[in-house]
């Protein structure tokens, strides 16, 4: 195995049909294989490797172990006018949630805003691709989920809050959309995992550990340790509303009680409000008025969340992805379990 951060390009397509491969060896439909293709090398091709291909291997031996079901019955259990609770049965958490959100806008179209909440489903990797669906679709969109215990409550040192990410995502006029994907961490938890497979230490500042003093070691942080909230107690508010929303109010997991993920996912038609050119134009002026500041020292220019996304997607379509040793080790190691080529790399 790799002990470094060697970092290696490979073929955006050749990478997707890959994984594609990799979950059609383990049993799932060829539709949900191709979509598991398709959104994680999305994650990667945005430069969002913390939930990108990498997860590849740990999903399909939970498809093998049994622990992810290969063939859910997924389906919709409440169906109320402009909400909806979706039951994901166990199955491929980025499958179920797609599903959910194509509902929610489907409910937007007809009354305005579609609400659907998940429960019982799997890990559904990066929240602002289902928030783009809705963006794409016209929408204003939302969408969180719960994710590990990892946070400390102000005034506790031990994990009791989640890292559920939130992601709010509106359509503009340019080649990209406002999508703010955020955990209420000062970093994802799996940014923490990449560098300590990679054996490198931490920021100070990102993490503490048991004892609650400040850390630099990754295994600290993860193992009795807990991540930091953005902004104090600001960040563990958020983490606690995310959990109500996605946990609590689904049926799901919350805290150490439950069992699956839950999630949220909404869309807000624009055109039932403003028609969206006048909607985007409004938009476009927001935008310029807030790259109109003066530059700080050493600058080189003011982006909005989602736009440097939309940057790293051009680059690595034309001269391919970069992925680090850990991750190529675990793809290469997951080829040879279902028996499929590694040919990724160029």
């Amino acid at each position: 195995m790799s002990d470094d951060g060697d970092y290696r390009k490979v073929d955006p397509s050749r990478l997707e049909q890959f994984v594609t491969k990799l979950f059609s060896a383990a049993g799932v439909s060829d539709e949900d294989a191709q979509f598991m293709g398709h959104v994680l090398t999305d994650a990667d091709l945005r430069g969002v490797h913390t939930h990108g291909t990498r997860f590849a291997p740990r999903y399909v031996e939970g498809l093998r172990a049994g622990g992810t079901q290969a063939r859910p019955n997924r389906r919709l259990v409440v169906d109320a006018g402009a909400v909806g609770l979706y039951d994901g049965d166990g199955g491929l958490g980025h499958v179920a949630a797609a599903e959910a959100m194509e509902i929610a806008i489907r409910k937007a179209k007809e009354h305005g805003m579609g609400s659907v909440s998940v429960r019982r489903n799997g890990h559904c990797g990066a929240i602002a691709y289902y928030a783009q669906m809705a963006v794409d679709a016209g929408c204003l969109a939302f969408a969180a989920t719960t994710g590990g215990t990892a946070i400390a409550p102000v005034g506790g040192i031990e994990a009791r809050c989640g890292l559920n990410p939130i992601s709010w995502a509106a359509p503009t006029r340019r080649g990209w959309a406002f999508n703010l994907d955020m955990a209420p961490s000062v970093v994802a938890g799996s940014k923490v995992d990449m560098v300590r497979q990679r054996g490198e230490r931490l920021p100070w500042g990102w993490a503490i550990d048991a004892k609650g003093e400040p850390t630099d070691d990754p295994v600290a942080a993860r193992e009795g340790g807990t991540l930091l909230p953005i902004g104090g107690y600001k960040g563990v508010g958020l983490s606690i509303a995310a959990e109500i929303l996605c946990g609590v109010f689904s049926g799901s997991k919350f805290g150490e009680t439950g069992g699956g993920s839950g999630h949220l996912f909404q869309a807000i038609d624009i055109e039932h409000v403003m028609p969206l050119d006048e909607f985007t134009a409004r938009m476009e002026r927001m935008i310029e008025y807030v790259k109109s500041s003066a530059l700080a020292p050493g600058s080189s220019g003011i982006t909005l969340p989602g736009e440097l996304e939309w940057q790293k997607r051009q680059e690595y379509t034309t001269h391919g992805i970069p992925l680090d040793g850990p991750t190529r080790d675990g793809l290469r190691e997951a080829a040879e379990e279902a028996g499929a080529a590694y040919d990724i790399e160029l």
